[in-house]
């Protein structure tokens, strides 16, 4: 990616949220880890069991998402934020097809046994099969950043977030491959945004308290 091509890329993802969450896909599922805490990106959930058959609609798990993030936006404690943030990721983890949610399932295990080509394989399945699945493109991005390979961590990163612009996980993931490209300045706007939608993140504030005074200066 040339220098242009990544400053417009940042630029964009930047300017995604408020309006933009708004018009956000309902119910785009990402992942019930434990996000936010130290590592440079959220670890993947456990395998997504199969959605019951009363599974809600995409309407309905829209609503849903909705209510939850509002909540998560709002709270002030950590332990209920976490099980807020579970349940979003939980919602965001189905994809709306079963065929790519067992792709998924079964790149997340390869990513446990340290098969990283399989599992960006049956990620590219993912990401084909169901575009629009805001957290197929997250995923993808995660294995991209664990093999050091930036610039696709970040169009998937890009592609997740005009999907999903509520996604606290990506801007997080985002803030640390710019942060672990000394790219301070952006990387402290990813992790406002995440902080913007996800105030309890683990450790979060403090690196963003740290980070300020790094870009900033201290203030008169």
């Amino acid at each position: 990616m040339t220098r242009f091509a990544q400053s417009a890329a940042l630029a964009a993802l930047l300017s995604l949220g408020g309006a933009s969450a708004a018009m956000a896909q309902p119910a785009l599922p990402p992942d019930a880890s434990p996000e936010g805490s130290t590592p440079i990106l959220p670890a993947p959930p456990p395998p997504a069991a199969p959605p019951p058959a009363d599974a809600p609609s995409t309407a309905d798990q829209g609503k849903a998402v909705d209510g939850l993030l509002e909540r998560l936006a709002k709270t002030e404690d950590p332990a209920a934020a976490r099980r807020i943030a579970g349940a979003v990721q939980a919602l965001w983890m189905r994809s709306g097809s079963d065929t790519a949610d067992l792709l998924t399932s079964r790149a997340l295990e390869a990513q446990r046994k340290a098969k990283a080509d399989v599992a960006i394989k049956l990620m590219d399945r993912v990401v084909s099969l169901r575009p629009q699945f805001a957290e197929g493109w997250n995923r993808r991005a995660t294995l991209h950043f664990l093999g050091k390979d930036y610039d696709r961590a970040m169009m998937d990163l890009h592609e997740a977030l005009v999907r999903e612009p509520r996604h606290f996980g990506a801007w997080l993931g985002l803030g640390r491959i710019l942060r672990e490209s000394g790219l301070d300045k952006p990387a402290l706007g990813a992790f406002r945004k995440a902080l913007a939608i996800h105030p309890q993140i683990d450790g979060l504030k403090r690196e963003v308290d740290e980070l300020t005074l790094k870009v900033e200066g201290q203030p008169i």
